[in-house]
């Protein structure tokens, strides 16, 4: 069973909330509610595992708190909400040691107070394996609050950066680089009423649009991929078409966007002189359901290709 079936698994047996102030659950991004008239609060929480999503033999401990907080930071950007606080559930194997553990904080604390949010506390327990179980609470106004499920026939398909860089980092091509939430282009787009649906690309650009598709009741058309450089290299290094090796990248953490069509170049156009680069088309939704990609013999799918917890 995948990540996403066992997700629909859940949903179907659970009742659900009685309370009229949660306006969102189970099969977004984050989950919203009502705390006052003006904004709702949104929620994520995400968990990295050793073994699984990092591991610890010659690695960077703050890189490792760092891209585990970036994950739900990106979570909520991809809501259109602002993030005000975090607390951390952290999971301490015997033998380990202090000192990594206190980098893991520091690299916490520098994507924190980037992003000028608090880490309100959490919880230490004993485990086997160690990992962090990160929770961010952020707030938007009900009006700029965006789901995935929300893109329509003919919109444009966009995305707010180039991918690949993230895989490639982590494969040992540029592994100075870092992925950054696009929280304040997450704000941006959430004040947009052109911008009908909106996720964040965590698990891939093949996976993520397919899902944005089939929660939105339709298909998805690409007519490109916009590939970093170091992606770029490291895919004809190893041989591969780099698009597809990009389109199933994940970390990038940028943001993928259902755009209304008629306003698309002038908001790509504001999103350039607001954030010094544009917003990127790369594809149309359309009637049907799938993703395929535009190539020199017409079409051909594009199969989710990215991150699937349960898959590995």
């Amino acid at each position: 069973m995948t990540e996403d079936e066992l997700i629909a698994a859940f949903s179907a047996v659970l009742c659900g909330p009685d309370s009229k102030k949660v306006v969102l659950g189970i099969g977004d991004d984050a989950a919203a509610w009502r705390p006052s008239r003006s904004h709702l609060s949104v929620i994520s929480t995400d968990a990295l595992v050793e073994g699984i999503h990092f591991t610890t033999q010659g690695a960077a401990f703050d890189q490792i708190g760092y891209r585990a907080l970036a994950a739900n930071l990106s979570d909520i950007a991809a809501m259109g909400a602002r993030p005000v606080l975090a607390t951390i559930a952290l999971g301490v194997p015997a033998g380990a040691d202090p000192l990594d553990l206190v980098e893991i904080y520091r690299g916490v604390d520098r994507l924190a107070r980037r992003a000028k949010i608090a880490i309100a506390g959490g919880d230490i327990v004993r485990s086997r394996d160690l990992f962090l179980s990160i929770t961010v609470v952020g707030e938007v106004r009900p009006g700029n609050l965006k789901r995935r499920s929300g893109a329509r026939v003919d919109d444009v398909v966009a995305v707010t950066g180039e991918l690949g860089a993230s895989r490639a980092a982590l494969e040992g091509h540029d592994p100075a680089h870092t992925p950054v939430p696009r929280i304040a282009e997450g704000i941006w787009l959430g004040r947009s009423r052109n911008v009908h649906a909106l996720m964040d690309i965590s698990d891939g650009l093949s996976t993520d649009l397919a899902r944005m598709a089939a929660a939105s009741h339709c298909g998805a058309i690409l007519d490109e991929v916009p590939v970093a450089p170091s992606a770029n290299a490291r895919a004809r290094s190893l041989g591969e078409d780099p698009r597809r090796y990009a389109a199933a990248a994940g970390e990038d953490f940028e943001l993928l966007a259902a755009v209304e069509p008629r306003v698309f170049s002038y908001l790509s156009a504001r999103f350039a002189q607001r954030f010094g680069w544009p917003l990127l088309r790369i594809g149309t939704f359309r009637a049907g359901k799938g993703v395929a990609l535009k190539d020199t013999g017409g079409e051909v799918p594009l199969e989710p290709s990215g991150w699937d917890h349960l898959a590995r």
